[in-house]
């Protein structure tokens, strides 16, 4: 069935619902895209166009028109554009894409505060004020809610998010791509995703507050109390360091060689 003619007249968009929706989201699903087939287009569907436009080399703004309709016609078909994502990238949860999409994201200079970044902590903790208070817990919860997933009842505290007890989420056996991982150090802790691993060896993790902004980096697999995942998200079909793709600082998946 051809995507292209459901939006002929008018793209899908944020808060559409339908059988069109409905179709949209059965054809990321099959292309890797962690999305069922509701009809509704939430937060999750949204994380998952604006993905796919990216990699396709589209604009970029969550709407499916006749372009993204056409991209996802060919994907479908095994007609790809160059620039689609390589074969490791493909099934990344929803939550990393969100985190990965905002790479660069950083505090505001001295006294000053980054409006979007206030703004997106405060969807989850409505009384963030400004940026100097630590945020790396408030980054995780919020890429969680956008990919339509709970987050902890405690959202800007790093290490409620080891807590399987009284949050939603359960422990892995190890990393996994997206995993949620969590370490202590003086005065609380730190929490990031899994994004993939270096050549080194060591886990490459996306998160906010490293360095005080968003970005991708290492960390010793040792230093994290354990990694955990979302509870009532489908699990991680692979576990372990070896798992898991060779990533550059952007993300993006590198080759072995």
């Amino acid at each position: 069935m051809s995507l292209a003619p459901l939006v002929a007249s008018s793209p899908l968009r944020i808060g559409a619902s339908g059988d069109a929706v409905r179709q949209i989201q059965l054809a990321l699903r099959g292309l890797g895209y962690s999305l069922t087939g509701t009809g509704w287009f939430g937060p999750a569907t949204d994380t998952a166009v604006e993905t796919f436009q990216k990699r396709a080399g589209l604009v970029v703004d969550g709407e499916v028109g006749p372009k993204t309709a056409a991209a996802l016609d060919l994907a479908i078909a095994g007609k790809a554009p160059t620039t689609a994502a390589p074969a490791q990238e493909i099934g990344r949860p929803l939550w990393l894409e969100v985190s990965l999409a905002h790479l660069g994201l950083k505090e505001g200079a001295g006294s000053a505060d980054n409006k979007e970044l206030v703004a997106d902590i405060k969807t989850v903790a409505p009384d963030y004020q400004h940026d100097a208070t630590p945020w790396c817990a408030g980054w995780v919860s919020f890429c969680l809610v956008k990919a339509e997933q709970r987050a902890s009842s405690e959202p800007l505290w790093a290490l409620s998010y080891s807590d399987t007890k009284n949050q939603p989420v359960v422990k892995l056996a190890g990393p996994a791509l997206g995993a949620i991982a969590v370490k202590k150090r003086t005065g609380g802790g730190h929490v990031t995703f899994v994004a993939g691993r270096t050549r080194g060896g060591a886990l490459a993790c996306c998160g906010g507050n490293q360095n005080d902004e968003v970005n991708v980096s290492p960390y010793d697999p040792g230093v994290f109390v354990g990694f955990f995942w979302p509870k009532g998200a489908a699990l991680p079909t692979a576990v372990g360091l070896s798992s898991l793709p060779i990533v550059a600082a952007n993300g993006r998946a590198i080759s072995e060689a």
